[in-house]
């Protein structure tokens, strides 16, 4: 023991060269390393999620989904804040409560147990479906450009969640 503390304090600065050397690597593969939150790519490609996951994608352009619930809103407002998010690259569908009544008809004429799960406390829900996956950088890029669309407006759903 006495050998290997003697080795080192004689060698110091070669050792503090070699140190200085490897922090160099080590810093760009942190640079360069991405993290993927997205479970589903570690899970194999024969089980029931991942062939669902496969089929939504391909067949039905839902690779991902997310919800978005707007506060104190009004209808046009509503309707505006859909057309603009429509609009993005990515995203594939929009669809509220305002798609079916329009703006003609008050929210408070539906029947309440359809009314309590798409409206609450002037809170509207709103279901966002995107081409592409979760973890895929359009879908990504299209939650942050649906963020910055109004303050109003929060963002749910497993991109936005892999997103933060």
């Amino acid at each position: 023991m006495k050998n290997i503390s003697k080795k080192i304090v004689e060698h110091k600065t070669l050792i503090l060269i070699i140190s200085l050397i490897l922090i160099i690597p080590a810093l760009i593969g942190m640079i360069k390393t991405n993290i993927n939150y997205n479970v589903l790519v570690y899970l194999p490609e024969d089980i029931e999620t991942m062939k669902g996951q496969e089929i939504l994608t391909d067949d039905f352009n839902m690779g991902a989904f997310s919800v978005s619930v707007l506060e104190n809103m009004t209808s046009k407002e509503i309707l505006d804040y859909e057309d603009k998010v429509r609009q993005i690259d990515g995203v594939e569908k929009v669809f509220s409560i305002k798609d079916l009544i329009g703006t003609s008809i008050p929210i408070e004429m539906l029947p309440s147990e359809l009314r309590d799960k798409v409206y609450k406390d002037n809170t509207y829900l709103i279901a966002i479906t995107f081409k592409n996956g979760t973890s895929n950088e359009t879908t990504l890029n299209a939650v942050e450009q649906i963020r910055d669309i109004s303050s109003k407006a929060k963002i749910g759903g497993l991109s936005a969640m892999v997103l933060d």
